[in-house]
């Protein structure tokens, strides 16, 4: 029972993202912003725990050893068990939206535990841009946010844009579908197991011609239901009602 509860204790502590590998009684040195983080909003002390992860299924309790300035250093006094990814496996591809709504989804879809996160250059995409470094840092740590938060130790693969057909052709999930409101299968109908690849249109949906083109790639076409959803809204509900279907809720 005391174990139990201490795991419990443990495992209620302040979450940390590290991009490099843990092993005990290694030392690690954090980002300058977790670090600046840590001492400045949480005001954390040396002697406090931590816990790291990867986002490869690693963890582990993490004691300051040392606070310099705005830099943590903290050394490695306990690993878990290397955690298992939950669930069916779920390869999201939205269609690129303004900013704010595609990072919330980046996040929810993360919290939501999808596997890779796709964005997707459409006929309809409402944001055209060009991947800059700093783009795909920013959409990295918002993912790496919501694994801080909702205790997920498996980081999505967030992908570059790709144009939809191409992506369409390499996905291999045992179930794909493509969120259609005219579409006479509801989302609910499929029993899904193993893999799904979920395909999320813009603010206007997908054009005919895409559909039909997913539709030539194996993907079927599925409704969520009779209300106009935002494209974000969509996801989220498009990946939970996988869920539920799947009996994971």
């Amino acid at each position: 029972m005391f174990k139990i509860f201490v795991l419990i204790m443990k495992t209620n502590l302040t979450r940390n993202f590290v991009d490099q590998e843990i092993f005990l009684n290694k030392k690690i040195i954090l980002e300058k912003s977790s670090s600046h983080h840590l001492i400045k909003v949480l005001r954390k002390k040396e002697g406090d725990e931590l816990v790291l992860f990867d986002g490869k299924g690693n963890s582990c309790i993490g004691a300051i050893s040392k606070i310099h300035r705005s830099e943590v250093q903290l050394d490695v006094i306990d690993i878990f068990e290397k955690s298992l990814r939950s669930g069916i496996e779920i390869n999201l591809g939205q269609s690129l939206i303004k900013n704010d709504p595609f990072n919330l989804t980046i996040q929810k879809a993360t919290e939501l535990g999808v596997t890779s996160f796709s964005p997707l250059i459409t006929d309809r995409s409402e944001l055209k841009i060009k991947m800059t470094r700093n783009r795909s840092l920013r959409w990295n740590l918002i993912a790496r946010g919501a694994c801080e938060q909702c205790g997920e130790n498996w980081l999505p693969i967030i992908e570059d844009p790709i144009k939809l057909d191409r992506w369409a052709a390499n996905e291999e999930s045992k179930i794909k579908i493509v969120l259609y409101p005219n579409a006479d299968n509801k989302i609910s109908d499929f029993k899904y197991k193993d893999s799904v690849s979920l395909a999320i249109g813009p603010e206007g949906d997908f054009s005919d011609y895409e559909v039909d083109s997913l539709t030539e790639k194996g993907f079927i076409p599925v409704s969520i239901g009779k209300r106009i959803l935002r494209a974000e809204t969509a996801a989220i509900s498009a990946i939970s009602s996988v869920r539920f279907s799947a009996k994971e809720f």
